[in-house]
């Protein structure tokens, strides 16, 4: 009889602890999955993506396409890197600086030197409420 009582607290015990690693597993995945987009970004009309390990928009956009952030912080930098085919940055260039202060919206080519974007692959990470989205696009 003492070895079906042990036995029984045992499986209650293991289910406890299998029931525990699960919700513990879960959380974990939850707090360090990858979440290339934590806000909604759009550009040029077209809504970004969430990929790993970037989001992306899927068609060309034109050098003066309208970014649209939807974000509640009353500062959101913009940083645009050039990057390959690859998305490996491109050796020597300048990434472009966009703020937006009290606003959502601006033109991608409304940059801090006042230079527009050429034609080519780019990233643009998003800076806002202490979070990043990393956005890969294209300009035709």
């Amino acid at each position: 009889m003492r070895f079906c009582v042990e036995s029984g607290i045992n499986l209650f015990l293991m289910r406890r602890l299998l029931l525990l690693f699960v919700i513990s597993a879960a959380f974990l995945y939850s707090i360090f999955a990858s979440d290339s987009l934590p806000f909604p970004v759009s550009l040029g009309g077209q809504a970004a993506k969430d990929g790993t390990p970037f989001a992306k928009i899927d068609n060309p956009v034109a050098a003066d396409a309208e970014l649209a952030v939807e974000s509640k912080s009353d500062m959101i930098i913009v940083n645009v890197n050039r990057v390959t085919a690859k998305n490996e940055p491109v050796p020597g260039s300048t990434p472009a600086v966009i703020l937006l202060q009290g606003k959502t919206k601006t033109n991608i080519d409304k940059t801090m030197d006042g230079k527009k974007l050429p034609p080519g692959n780019y990233i643009m990470s998003v800076v806002s409420e202490g979070k990043t989205a990393s956005i890969l696009f294209t300009i035709k």
